[in-house]
């Protein structure tokens, strides 16, 4: 595995326990880059959903839903992890498997040709992955309602009849990633008007964010409690990010304060699915997109030191949990009978329309991973 420099930590944390050490981070990325081959094995051509708790026995999709990308962002992080072509050559595959959704009527797209396609390209210069991108970002921005200013929701992937009068913070990164992926100034101005538009109608002034918003009469009106939702408010911290990181104000100091509000109402390590329900499931996933959101706002500081030993702790806190399978540390072995190793199954996920379970995802795998390359000094945060 290709290591790169280690991180800027002291002594004093890493011995301390509250952070992870070097070799702490690399085991615990070697055991998620593990756990790939092991899935790709029971998945065949297929993509995999998601797995309940540490099963390991996945629900399959011939087509991947808004999740393919991020199987096909697995492969391509692997690739440039390990550097092996055949992970590469995995990868370009997958990529190639999304292609059909690119008239799907969702604005999730973003999620599945960033991700699946777009790293492909910014990566590794894959010319498939690159034309798959292009068109991707035609059509999405094709999208695009000047009425409302922003690209709905969509009626396809449970947008449901109504999808086109709403807006959603759980795309809002990828959108601007994948259109500012353009060389046309078009497109990097639907991006820019809908993060306008988003930031405006779902945010509050105290950094909490509504999931979404519908559009009616002219106007929109916010949906869903601003705050409430754990990955919908990580989910605009990751947005708020992106966006600071290529236009600076107002979207940094949004970023800031947004994360702010994440530690204030969120003190617990393992953060609830939803702060309304304190008896409810728990969503650590929502932990590690936040966690990128800050990694990226201590990059656009003048001093972000505190925020990104925000973000260390809780990804040290996630694979020092029961929420991921096999770390031990001080090098002691499984015991038999254990689940497999490198299961992080911290997603809060609707099963069906009436349960949400914890499950094992290629989305939180891809964004544990990424995270801890970003705190290796393998990534930069605004890199995928």
């Amino acid at each position: 595995m290709h290591m790169l420099e280690k991180t800027r930590y002291s002594i004093e944390e890493q011995s301390s326990g509250i952070l992870l050490n070097h070799a702490e981070m690399k085991q615990a990325l070697e055991l998620l880059v593990q756990r790939m081959g092991t899935i790709h094995s029971s998945c065949a051509n297929s993509f995999p959903l998601y797995s309940l708790r540490v099963a390991d026995r996945w629900i399959l999709s011939s087509g991947g839903s808004w999740v393919g990308g991020y199987w096909g962002a697995c492969w391509w992080l692997r690739s440039r992890i390990t550097g092996a072509l055949s992970d590469r050559h995995k990868a370009a595959a997958i990529c190639q498997r999304v292609s059909p959704k690119i008239t799907t009527d969702s604005i999730n797209r973003n999620l599945i040709f960033w991700y699946g396609s777009a790293l492909g390209d910014l990566w590794f210069g894959d010319a498939k992955a690159r034309g798959l991108a292009s068109a991707s970002i035609s059509a999405i921005a094709s999208s695009y309602d000047p009425e409302m200013h922003c690209v709905p929701l969509g009626r396809d992937m449970g947008g449901g009849k109504e999808g086109n009068q709403l807006i959603s913070v759980d795309s809002l990164a990828p959108l601007i990633q994948l259109l500012n992926h353009s060389g046309d100034s078009a497109h990097h101005q639907v991006a820019r008007t809908h993060a306008s538009t988003l930031a405006g109608v779902c945010g509050t002034g105290n950094g909490a964010f509504h999931p979404g918003a519908r559009f009616a009469d002219g106007h929109f009106q916010p949906t869903g409690p601003a705050g409430v939702w754990s990955r919908g408010q990580a989910w605009a911290m990751l947005g708020l990010s992106r966006a600071a990181a290529l236009w600076g104000e107002p979207y940094l100091t949004c970023t800031l304060r947004a994360c702010e509000y994440w530690k204030r109402s969120r003190s617990a390590s393992l953060p609830l699915n939803r702060l309304d329900d304190p008896s409810g499931l728990a969503d650590p996933s929502s932990s590690v997109i936040a966690s990128l959101a800050m990694l990226t706002l201590a990059e656009l500081l003048v001093d972000g030191t505190r925020w990104c030993t925000s973000a260390h702790r809780e990804i040290a806190a996630i694979v020092r949990s029961d929420y991921f399978t096999g770390f031990h540390e001080s090098g002691n072995r499984a015991k038999s009978g254990e689940p497999p190793s490198g299961i992080f199954w911290g997603c809060c996920y609707k099963t069906n329309s009436n349960k949400e379970e914890m499950v094992e995802s290629a989305w939180g795998s891809f964004f544990l991973m990424a995270a801890l390359c970003v705190l290796l000094n393998m990534l930069k945060p605004d890199e995928f």
